[in-house]
């Protein structure tokens, strides 16, 4: 059960999302154990298959193939798991890659944010081990994990470097994919500690953060490229007013969203006195109590 969320948290969200008490008792529940199938390695019917060998029940993901739920805990203990067959990842961090999944075959690609890898094996898998990957993360130790993974999966397809992408060397990528560093909010459901660690000086700090990251990612586009800024947090700051300052700096454009199967939410358009660019309205959310996930924000941005 998520414990001590502050009164000055709900006095945040309350007044944008549609129904705060499904929103509160949606974070006070786990979040579904989900899963994707690597494709390098396997195929989702020959998990399928395992699975029901195993007695381990799965249901599929609607508005992903790949992908499927459990609530069984088995999932992590099977060979499957251990060979890098399936990939144990939270459904909304599925998202990114997914809406630029026919623009990356053969192309030069950045995961600008990559530890520990979920979403880098996830591309490498969805390129077909073709073109370039490119992952970064400035953490050397989380580097470790992304690395790990990388082999597990067998994305070899990508190279790993350790670098603040705000001074990454100057080069022209197709697609990148920027899953900043944010304050979580919306990982509340399995990190239950993230709300006493909760506060607004801190959601202010990262969004100065990723003002500068996501225009620095946004001049490593290729013309012609597509950028997927996204967040797993609720904050304006982090989400609208980010996408509104890349707006307002830059020639970028903002690109619809649709995914069939999973509900969208619209942005905010105001915060706090600060009226955002009619733009940003092509950016999505996604609420936890929408679709029994985690909480996102997502953009996708061509130059």
């Amino acid at each position: 059960m998520v414990t001590g969320i502050p009164y000055s948290f709900k006095d945040r969200y309350f007044p944008i999302v549609d129904d705060p008490e499904a929103f509160l008792s949606c974070l006070n529940s786990q979040v579904p154990r989900s899963f994707r199938v690597n494709t390098l390695k396997s195929s989702a019917s020959h998990i399928k298959e395992r699975f029901d060998s195993y007695s381990i029940n799965i249901r599929p993901v609607q508005w992903y193939k790949d992908a499927f739920i459990s609530d069984e805990p088995e999932v992590g203990a099977t060979f499957e798991h251990l060979s890098g067959e399936i990939y144990v990842q939270e459904l909304v961090s599925m998202l990114p890659p997914l809406l630029v999944k026919d623009r990356i075959e053969d192309k030069i690609i950045l995961d600008g944010c990559a530890a520990p890898g979920s979403k880098t094996t996830q591309l490498a898998a969805m390129m077909k081990n073709k073109g370039l990957l490119v992952a970064n993360d400035i953490s050397y130790s989380r580097i470790k994990a992304l690395k790990f993974n990388q082999e597990k999966a067998g994305a070899a397809n990508t190279i790993i470097t350790n670098k603040d992408l705000r001074h990454f060397p100057k080069m022209e990528f197709d697609v990148i994919i920027l899953d900043a560093p944010c304050s979580s909010e919306g990982t509340i459901r399995k990190n239950f500690g993230i709300s006493s660690l909760w506060s607004e000086k801190h959601i202010n700090n990262l969004s100065k953060l990723q003002k500068q990251l996501i225009t620095k990612a946004f001049d490593l586009l290729a013309p012609g490229g597509f950028m997927v800024y996204s967040t797993c947090t609720f904050a304006p700051e982090e989400n609208e007013a980010v996408v509104d300052h890349l707006l307002s700096n830059t020639e970028a454009k903002l690109m619809d969203i649709q995914l069939s199967g999973l509900r969208f939410s619209k942005t905010i358009e105001e915060w706090k006195g600060t009226e955002f660019s009619s733009e940003v309205k092509k950016a999505r959310r996604i609420w936890p109590h929408h679709n029994n996930t985690g909480g996102f924000f997502l953009a996708k941005v061509t130059k």
